[in-house]
């Protein structure tokens, strides 16, 4: 091989090792902390934080339950972090994946209601940035503890305050207003049903199309 030619592939095989460090910090990192109190003594919302600033907010806030929208393998780095402090701290985990662009599933709606109706608080919740899925938690949290309306819990917890641009996921707040009330939600809530199937991922609802889905 050429000097010409080593020297090429080593420019490749540089070029690539940076584009995948930068797709893994993005997918581990954010922006900021994003961290904001929603329900003082009761609620509070984030980005993923690191180890080091979890425990500060845990010990800070008396956190008892951390709920994760944030949709990822268990094995991610991040989890094992953060599933490491909080078991030190004996706060409980819950994880409930939603999804950026879309309505939460069926199942993982109800992890995160039955957490709000059941798990102890204070409670933290997060997502990677703290803008999207965590702005549309905070704002089932205001309708169903602090009596706001859909459109103020969408002003208040869905801004750009929170790095939240309603115009690139419309799903977010389109489901706080067709929101019915917390148990009205967990009884009779169905992803696939007409009243929601415009919204879902395809994965979860065969019968609809990716044409159908808005985006």
């Amino acid at each position: 091989m050429t000097k010409k030619k080593a020297g090429l592939w080593t420019l490749k095989l540089v070029t690539f090792l940076v584009f995948a460090g930068l797709l893994y910090r993005i997918s581990v990192f954010r922006i900021t902390k994003n961290f904001d109190v929603v329900d003082p003594g009761r609620f509070y919302r984030s980005a993923q934080l690191t180890p080091e600033e979890l425990d500060e907010v845990i010990h800070k806030y008396g956190i008892k339950t951390v709920i994760s929208v944030r949709g990822a393998p268990e094995n991610s780095e991040w989890v094992k972090g953060e599933k490491a402090v909080l078991e030190r701290d004996h706060v409980k985990f819950v994880v409930a994946s939603w999804m950026t662009d879309f309505f939460p599933d069926t199942e993982n709606f109800r992890v995160f209601a039955r957490a709000l109706k059941e798990d102890q608080y204070p409670m933290l919740v997060h997502c990677r940035q703290g803008a999207d899925r965590t702005g549309e938690a905070s704002a089932i949290y205001g309708m169903t503890f602090l009596h706001e309306t859909p459109e103020q819990a969408i002003e208040k917890n869905m801004s750009f305050d929170h790095w939240h641009l309603r115009f690139l996921h419309p799903a977010k707040s389109e489901f706080i207003r067709r929101w019915k009330g917390l148990d009205q939600m967990l009884e009779s809530y169905d992803l696939c049903s007409p009243e929601y199937r415009d919204y879902a991922e395809p994965k979860y609802c065969p019968e609809v199309t990716p044409t159908t889905v808005q985006r």
